[in-house]
């Protein structure tokens, strides 16, 4: 198998934009690092897929990515391993961000049309509008507004269905979901993993339960807080984001909560530092990667002239299991529905 620009990177000690700058000529890379490149890349046995040789050969070299927010940790490796993705087929990225705002996603896709991109990648705002036959080949990421295009994205039902069935085999019953804006395609599938996961154990979940709001830590902070003083109050947590499980944990330490013995969390996010909060959060891990490199393919056989119909693609993830779940408190009121 040959080569990627990649492990040429890595031999030479040099960025992945750097190798593939010298591998198609970019004048602006030192002649030294540049030989250097090339004959590690013959070393190695690299050569390019016809993908990658289609996609050299068209347009403007660049490619356009729509994301909602670089503040959140999950778009920020995900712009990340497409820029890899791109890189090594011969492409440069230009980046728009919406911050979930169909103004602002409908400015930026008009912008990157008028300067000429080859193809764009876009995670959809829930008020995308169809795309026009006249725009470069496009394909959604995560989450989805139209049939219309190729798509690729997790299995997010699935996810979450596996998640609350683990706090169903614990022992719960009095379960939560706490999720981001329900206009969002992600948001309604894990809501509906949640539910279908409860109804398969014969679960009757109290609609109080479902807080939807935002992606945010002041609304992980804001809907715990609502949910501690029902009566009853849950015994455990279904989270649908990093951003609310940081909140949850702030205000959880406000309240002296400990958890998993008074509140059993699970949590969607390939996130690090999961693994070292006390207790470690168990989570379903969304594949960024296998997704990024899947959206670029999809991307290059458009630009490369396919016809075909418009592809689907749900990658499954992984849950990873830790330790923040606990069978449920015993006694007549939850020490989590206590107000502390």
């Amino acid at each position: 198998m040959g080569s990627t620009l990649r492990q040429i990177a890595l031999e030479c000690g040099v960025a992945v934009s750097t190798v593939s700058r010298a591998l198609n000529g970019h004048p602006h890379v030192n002649e030294e690092t540049r030989r250097l490149i090339r004959e590690t890349a013959e070393r190695l046995g690299y050569r390019p897929s016809a993908a990658a040789r289609a996609l050299r050969g068209s347009g403007t070299r660049t490619v356009g990515v729509v994301l909602p927010d670089m503040m959140n940790a999950f778009y920020a490796r995900t712009i990340s391993m497409v820029q890899d993705q791109l890189e090594e087929r011969g492409h440069s990225v230009v980046m728009a961000v919406t911050n979930n705002e169909g103004r602002r996603e409908r400015t930026g896709l008009e912008r990157l049309i008028a300067s000429g991109v080859d193809g764009i990648i876009v995670v959809p705002t829930p008020t995308r509008r169809p795309p026009t036959p006249e725009g470069p080949p496009l394909v959604e990421m995560n989450r989805r507004s139209s049939r219309r295009v190729d798509w690729v994205g997790y299995d997010e039902d699935e996810g979450a269905r596996t998640l609350a069935g683990l706090l169903v085999g614990a022992g719960h019953h009095d379960i939560a979901f706490i999720g981001g804006q329900p206009s969002f395609s992600t948001t309604r599938r894990r809501l509906e993993g949640y539910r279908r996961a409860l109804a398969e154990a014969g679960v009757e979940p109290d609609p109080r339960w479902v807080q939807l709001r935002a992606y945010s830590p002041d609304w992980g902070s804001e809907a715990l807080g609502r949910l501690l003083a029902l009566r009853p109050a849950p015994t455990a947590v279904c989270a649908s984001s990093s951003e609310l499980v940081l909140g949850l944990l702030i205000e959880a330490r406000r309240r002296g909560l400990r958890l998993p013995s008074e509140l059993s969390l699970v949590a969607f996010g390939k996130t690090d530092w999961y693994a070292v909060t006390d207790p470690g959060i168990t989570t379903y891990e969304q594949p960024i990667e296998q997704v990024a490199h899947i959206a670029v393919q999809l991307l290059a056989d458009r630009m490369a002239g396919s016809t075909a119909d418009p592809t689907t693609v749900l990658v499954e993830g992984r849950v990873v299991e830790r330790d923040s779940v606990a069978a449920p408190p015993t006694g007549p009121e939850p020490p989590c529905g206590t107000a502390i």
